[in-house]
């Protein structure tokens, strides 16, 4: 199991407030953004958005993006960050996986009761469950195979995406079942 020192602790329970979440969900699906147009999103004041962008920032979430038209607001967008929550001896970790997997749970609910978009959509959509028997080395393997594949692709506030490219939540996971007892 690998060791977890204070900063990476202190960086999984920087996400462990709902409000972040949805931040760092804004940002990362829809692009940079202010923490005056992020309030007006979340109903929240601009001084709370704010506040909570700073702190996603100080731990590598968001960072500053570039002012368009030169204004004077600070503009933030999403910065891919790899979060170690699985294995990990807090219960911030866990409890932060819990709420991340709750809110994609939320997402999968929101398209399943969404009216279909389009035959090619519906095609194209996919929900995979595999059981496997695996070392701790080929599920390492596994992991670090599914991260090349996705990295190939653009992420979902990429400004250059062809006509028709549409946000995408792709989630995968891995873990090892508990050992029964004899």
């Amino acid at each position: 199991m690998p060791d977890h020192d204070g900063n990476e602790i202190r960086a999984v329970r920087a996400l462990a407030h709902p409000l972040r979440l949805e931040l760092l969900d804004l940002i990362r699906f829809e692009g940079p953004s202010t923490a005056t147009l992020l309030a007006h999103r979340v109903g929240e004041s601009s001084g709370a958005t704010s506040y909570h962008l700073r702190q996603l920032a100080r731990y590598g979430y968001v960072e500053e993006a570039t002012r368009p038209g030169g204004g004077r607001e600070r503009w933030w967008r999403y910065r891919e960050r790899r979060v170690v929550t699985i294995g990990a001896e807090s219960t911030s970790a866990r409890a932060l996986l819990a709420e991340l997997l709750s809110r994609e749970a939320h997402a999968l609910d929101r398209f399943l009761a969404a009216p279909p978009r389009s035959r090619e959509w519906d095609a194209a959509a996919f929900f995979q469950s595999r059981a496997l028997r695996l070392t701790a080395a080929e599920l390492t393997e596994l992991r670090t195979g599914i991260e090349e594949a996705i990295a190939r692709f653009r992420p979902a506030d990429a400004g250059s995406a062809p006509e028709g490219a549409s946000p995408v939540r792709v989630l995968a996971f891995g873990f090892p079942l508990p050992l029964e007892a004899p």
